[in-house]
């Protein structure tokens, strides 16, 4: 049974009302609406490991952004741990108790500058769930441990490379024990160095059998990391399939011809 679906989830985005619309309370018309989303359908087994891949612009980041509710879906199903939702009318309370149940790592690592790795990772515990402090430290010190950082516990951002301060934000999902983690290219603001310790610890996760449901431009991590790819183009799931069997012979032509550009970079 999966531990994550969706159906038929649509978004469209609305252009932003320039200073005369909003003056005299004109409304955009629903036909000058974006549809970034075209009705996705998609599920996530426990343990399984997801790469979300495809062009810029064909809606991966709205996804996932959509699935943990940072952005409100126009319409769609949300079924997780076998508990369903409909996106356009869930809960405030649901929400909230949803995402207690997953973690978001995004491309930019979003530390507090005046905080240690250690007090970025324990932050939420101790002011959003109130955990004991003693606690939280105790929790927060092995999720840095997880990550490869037993020894940054007392470093700031600044003092922290990039690839350094990703793990720091892997830490931070991993110490709320979350059945899921979203991943949005997680290695996109990094110097190319930098990416393989990123990866390397997102492989340990999914050696360890963390879910997770990773958009992501590195072809490698999708291709020997992932169990599954999704190609996503133009707002729709063009196709998916397990992972080596997607890039040894991909099906559709739109898929073959994104492979193929790739391949002459």
């Amino acid at each position: 049974m999966p531990i994550i679906s969706v159906d038929n989830l649509r978004k469209s985005f609305r252009p932003e009302a320039t200073w005369r619309d909003r003056l005299f309370k004109k409304q955009t018309k629903v036909a000058n609406e974006t549809e970034v989303l075209r009705g996705i359908y998609l599920s996530v087994d426990k343990s399984e490991v997801v790469a979300i891949i495809g062009p810029s612009g064909s809606g991966k980041t709205t996804l996932l952004r959509c699935l943990n509710f940072l952005e409100k879906a126009d319409s769609g199903t949300l079924t997780f741990d076998g508990e369903s939702f409909e996106l356009d009318r869930i809960r405030r309370r649901d929400m909230n108790r949803l995402r207690k149940k997953t973690g978001f790592v995004f491309q930019s690592y979003n530390l507090f500058a005046n905080r240690t790795a250690l007090g970025n990772v324990i932050e939420g515990l101790v002011t959003a769930r109130k955990t004991n402090k003693t606690d939280a430290l105790k929790l927060g010190r092995e999720a840095l441990d997880k990550v490869g950082l037993n020894d940054r516990y007392d470093y700031y951002p600044s003092q922290l490379s990039g690839g350094q301060q990703q793990r720091v934000a892997i830490a931070r999902s991993l110490v709320y024990k979350p059945e899921i983690i979203y991943f949005d290219e997680p290695t996109s603001a990094l110097d190319p160095e930098l990416i393989g310790e990123v990866l390397s610890v997102m492989q340990d996760l999914a050696q360890d059998g963390m879910t997770m449901l990773v958009v992501t431009h590195e072809m490698n991590f999708a291709r020997n990391v992932a169990d599954r790819v999704i190609f996503m183009d133009d707002g729709i799931i063009a196709e998916q399939g397990e992972s080596k069997e997607f890039f040894a012979s991909p099906r559709s032509p739109r898929a073959q011809a994104f492979l193929r550009t790739l391949s002459e970079r």
